[in-house]
């Protein structure tokens, strides 16, 4: 038995080395986060739902993970700027992505080349909520329904405005236009407020943007809100109707926000995410928030927001072939 001990200590010193790589190179929960502060990328400029609710998650997802969260804006190219920044970061968990309905639906068929791929460069991490597209006219025209509308555009050329071109509101705008036959011209902004602006002002005659953009001008008594891209009434707007209920069953079309991670970050690293994303919109002071931005938190497992994105790809390809939008 003696003649076996040198080589039995030898794989249990061997066991221990592997062991111990193993350790260096996969991150354990324990080792995240320590005191390197937490970058998110917000793809958009400052002062919109997107820069909000990243700022609001960085404040209270830090909290949960007692760690430093800070907001660096990347903004341009429909969100593909920030969204190929954090598909090319390393994937520690200290670099993420709060995505959208832009840089991970819109774009992935809208774009004939884009600098990263939604489906395989990142790792979902977890929902943070969605804010239904509002369709608003300029009240001088003194139209008050979507069948006012209609009427009204059988004898003139009517112009909207989005947040930009390959935006939840451009398509939404694009699918009515397609669906109700009226003549109508787009006009892109860089967001959703200057083109809500504009249509107070009558540089266009509506708009299609997120639920907060327009009720925070809605008392101004400048626009009024025909109807919401949604499946049923929102708590902001309970006396809006539907798309569906004016006559256009299927156009349902939201803003939505969620964080992404670049593939092949540990998955302990994701879970805690995670856990610290359900953490912060359970909390009431974050659900004020999202109210106050007409904003419905949703919470979704990593695997939960992979089905949901991806089917958010092909519905809006569909949507994007059918009305047969590109951009070079």
């Amino acid at each position: 038995m003696l003649h076996f001990r040198p080589l039995r200590n030898q794989l249990v010193r061997g066991l221990g080395i592997a062991m111990l790589a193993v350790g260096i190179c996969q991150p354990s929960m324990a080792q995240y986060p320590n005191d390197r502060p937490i970058e998110f990328i917000s793809p958009y400029a400052a002062g919109g739902a997107n820069d909000y609710l990243t700022r609001l998650m960085a404040r209270y997802m830090g909290e949960e993970l007692k760690a430093n969260i800070v907001v660096d804006n990347k903004s341009g190219a429909n969100g593909m700027i920030g969204a190929a920044y954090v598909a090319k970061a390393k994937p520690d968990g200290y670099t993420l992505l709060m995505g959208n309905s832009a840089t991970h639906g819109t774009n992935a068929t809208l774009y004939k080349k884009q600098p990263y791929n939604a489906s395989k460069d990142f790792s979902p991490v977890a929902m943070v909520g969605s804010v239904p597209i509002v369709m608003v006219v300029n009240s001088s025209l003194g139209i008050n329904s979507v069948d006012e509308l209609r009427e009204y555009g059988k004898t003139h050329r009517l112009s909207f405005g989005s947040s930009g071109v390959g935006g939840t509101g451009h398509l939404t705008g694009e699918a009515f236009k397609a669906e109700s036959g009226l003549d109508m011209v787009h006009v892109p902004y860089k967001g959703d407020s200057p083109a809500v602006v504009d249509a107070m002002g009558g540089q266009v005659d509506l708009a299609f943007v997120g639920t907060a953009s327009a009720t925070s001008q809605q008392a101004s008594g400048r626009i009024k809100i025909l109807a919401v891209a949604h499946p049923k009434r929102t708590r902001a707007l309970p006396d809006v109707p539907t798309m569906a209920e004016v006559g256009f069953p299927g156009i349902e079309f939201s803003q939505w926000y969620a964080l992404f991670a670049p593939a092949g970050t540990p998955e302990p690293v994701i879970q805690q995410l995670n856990a610290a994303n359900k953490a912060a919109l359970a909390n009431p002071a974050v659900q004020k928030s999202l109210d106050a931005q007409s904003a419905e938190g949703t919470y979704r497992t990593p695997e939960e927001l992979e089905a949901f994105y991806q089917s958010e790809i092909k519905r809006f390809g569909e949507w994007i072939k059918k009305l047969n939008l590109s951009v070079d």
